[in-house]
């Protein structure tokens, strides 16, 4: 059997869109709120610590604050970003952190959604990870 697991991260951070035609292009910030979505097999029963999980949360946890939160929380994200800092190419850039840094964790990754306000998020899943031309 296969399941979803998503977990939370809010963090705050400041970028511009120089080209913008709007107010994006002075520096601004968002509260910013990650949710990370992994998908895979629930593990059997063998007496392990992750019986019937498909990963402990608290994995999740610990691997995204180091790889991710650790480098955007309270940072200019143009200070490193090579892209536009949209909330599309941001990301992106998370799940490129990931695959790099924590191939094996990536392997389960599902889906990336960020919320850069309230009412509006952007979402990259694996299937368009791997349209991408």
């Amino acid at each position: 059997m296969y399941a979803i697991l998503t977990k939370q991260f809010r963090f705050e951070a400041a970028h511009q869109l120089p080209n913008h035609r709007g107010k994006c292009a002075r520096l601004h910030g968002h509260s910013y709120l990650l949710e990370v979505s992994v998908r895979g097999l629930i593990q059997p029963t063998r007496g392990q610590s992750d019986d019937g999980m498909v990963i402990d949360l608290e994995q999740i946890k610990q691997l995204v604050n180091e790889i991710i939160i650790a480098r955007v929380d309270h940072y200019n994200l143009n200070d490193f970003l090579s892209v536009p800092s949209t909330a599309e190419n941001i990301a992106h850039w998370m799940w490129d952190q990931l695959e790099q840094q924590a191939p094996e964790f990536a392997a389960l990754l599902w889906r990336i959604r960020l919320w850069e306000t309230a009412s509006g998020y952007v979402e990259i899943s694996r299937a368009e990870r791997e349209a991408q031309p």
